[in-house]
């Protein structure tokens, strides 16, 4: 038995989710308030028998043990894991290699926050650091803030950090790999001196980096950590391991571009805001928002660089599942000076929010003149290939029709413009949303899942044809987890590294699993149809188990009997593609297809 299969047979996902709800008996489910946003009446059903759990209130989701676990504590898979597993008393796997990479993690962590600590001290009682604490004060940031984001200064002394941290037993090779050293033609130096600093930390609370801005005039301006074991900007997100409570009762996060920007947020009560770091965010970025809220609301800076960030997010939306929304800054301010001047006018601000589709529309539309016949090409053009990107078919429908009426054009020429554009996008340039709705099929194993996995492993050409593959089709939460680390396309050596060390024994097992070579890209088609069906029924059966509660109100039962229909509607199309494509293999010479 593995270490996942053997933590599932010992604890009881009724007596963890008690834990973040109080629960009731609901026939032989249990149920209760939704723990992961504010609700009057229970939406929250557990079901022991599958040990499983579904919210079918504002989340619309649910999942195993594992994911239930994730997403109330804003985990990955890998350090739900280690909790779980302490809390079941069960030894993980761990090799050589992942204990070696852990320990110089651990010190590098430890250096970052030793260099945190000696920078915020600087700031506090230094001589030299007086034009950074008059900046600090000009911008308006005050004692408690300055602790809580334990802003620092570097000296302009080239060795001070050095000198200090290797006194307190850290190596220079140590302080090199966590990027606080930079090496020149004499030795190594401090890389940050005579610099305002932000320590940027990961979702626990350790330094990863830092960001410095210059109180010199030197150049560039702000300056981060390089990319190390521990730091990857693209990653992490300023501020989120302070607003990640706060940012889940309110069911959604406020994302600012700069540093400034976040720690005013928090110093004026807008506690749910994190900062990117610049105007790229990225998929992992979202990734972290979403374990916590789908509900996002952008508030970059009023300048074309902020605007262009905000367009480049639009694919985000699928992944969220939800809709995106974006505060209108006034021209010429960032978000801090907004709040500094009037915190009242920001809350108005983020209370009218709009949709981020709407912001491009009007953003498109600004530069082109669309009573001319050009104008109105040029801007179906603009916004044509972001309405293909919608997944959700009534929200499509809904921008197609305003992109109708704003050009004047009937409706039914751009939907066969949208084929056009829909057929010519490269499949696999965005990744599949991930909703995380993962239904339990049983307590231990899902065979075609594993099938479905140890295909893709033993034969990776295959994860280009895998588009019909979702993660929430995978209903244990340790087949979802390899299935996106390695439908990532790196290579095998990444995929291992990038498992914890219980994944990696179930990935390995899955790995020596013998695959029959022959008709492989017929067997991963079918695979793919039948685990969405899979996770259709289990999405359906849930439904009616909930249906079958006795104190529902009228509008939750109206709504849950919508949601059924719809699901329903889904498996009969299915029905009909599994159809057509099984009779379209068994013509291709035939499938010795999953049984």
């Amino acid at each position: 038995m593995s270490a996942i299969e053997e933590i599932k047979q010992k604890l009881d996902i009724v007596e963890i989710a008690g834990q973040y709800t109080q629960l009731v008996k609901s026939g032989k489910n249990f149920k209760g308030v939704c723990p992961f946003h504010q609700e009057k009446h229970g939406s929250f059903f557990v079901f022991p028998d599958r040990q499983s759990w579904h919210c079918f209130g504002a989340c619309s989701t649910g999942g195993d043990l594992f994911s239930l676990v994730m997403k109330k504590e804003g985990l990955d898979f890998g350090d739900a894991l280690k909790m779980l597993a302490s809390r079941a008393g069960v030894t993980l796997p761990t090799t050589g290699r992942q204990q070696e990479d852990r320990n110089k993690y651990s010190r590098l962590y430890e250096a970052n926050d030793a260099a945190r600590d000696y920078y915020y001290e600087q700031l506090k009682n230094a001589p030299g650091a007086e034009k950074a604490r008059n900046y600090v004060k000009q911008r308006g940031i005050n004692a408690k803030s300055l602790a809580d984001f334990k802003l620092g200064y570097s000296p302009t002394g080239r060795e001070s950090l050095k000198n200090h941290l290797i006194e307190r037993g850290f190596t220079v090779q140590e302080l090199l790999e966590a990027g606080l050293l930079i090496e020149v033609e004499s030795g190594t130096i401090d890389r940050f001196h005579n610099r305002l600093m932000f320590p940027i930390t990961n979702h626990k609370g350790q330094t990863a980096g830092f960001g410095g801005r210059e109180m010199d005039g030197s150049q560039p301006k702000y300056l981060n950590s390089p990319e190390t074991p521990v730091f990857d900007k693209s990653g992490l997100l300023y501020g989120f391991d302070i607003a990640r409570e706060e940012a889940r009762k309110r069911d959604m996060i406020v994302m600012v571009e700069g540093y400034m920007d976040a720690i005013i947020s928090h110093q004026y009560g807008f506690t749910h805001t994190v900062a990117a770091m610049g105007t790229s965010i990225g998929e992992r970025q979202i990734d972290t928002i979403k374990k916590v809220t789908r509900n996002l609301v952008l508030a970059m800076d009023a300048d074309e660089a902020g605007e262009k960030a905000m367009l480049r997010i639009i694919e985000h939306e699928n992944t969220l599942n939800n809709e995106i929304r974006v505060v209108s800054i006034p021209a010429g301010q960032d978000p801090d000076e907004v709040i500094n001047n009037s915190p009242e006018t920001w809350k108005q601000l983020l209370e009218t929010a709009d949709p981020l589709l709407d912001f491009a529309f009007s953003t498109a539309a600004r530069d082109v003149n669309i009573t001319s016949a050009a104008g109105k090409s040029q801007l179906a053009e603009k916004l044509m290939p972001t309405i293909a990107q919608i997944q959700n078919p009534v929200r499509q429908a809904h921008y197609l029709q305003k992109l109708a009426s704003m050009i004047n054009v009937d409706l039914q020429r751009l939907e066969s413009s949208l084929k056009e554009v829909g057929s010519s996008k490269v499949y696999g340039a965005h990744k599949p949303p991930a909703r995380e709705i993962k239904q339990g099929k049983n307590l231990f194993s899902s065979p075609r899942e594993e099938f479905c996995l140890a295909m893709l492993i033993q034969y990776p050409r295959l994860g280009q044809k895998a588009t019909g593959l979702k993660k929430e089709y995978f209903a244990n939460s340790e087949n979802a987890e390899i299935f996106s680390v390695i439908t990532e396309g790196d290579d095998l050596e990444t995929v291992r590294e990038k498992l914890d060390s219980a994944s990696l024994e179930h990935y390995e097992r899955l790995a020596s699993r013998h695959i029959e070579p022959s008709g492989l890209d017929n067997k991963l088609r079918e695979c793919a149809l039948l685990l969405k069906e899979s996770y259709l029924r289990h999405l359906l059966k849930n439904q009616e188990a909930i249906l079958g509660s006795a104190d529902l109100t009228a509008e939750e039962r109206d709504s849950l009997l919508k949601q059924g229909n719809q699901v329903s509607q889904e498996l009969k199309e299915l029905f009909y593609e599994k159809s057509s494509t099984l009779e379209r293999m068994k013509r291709e010479n035939g499938t010795d297809g999953i049984r």
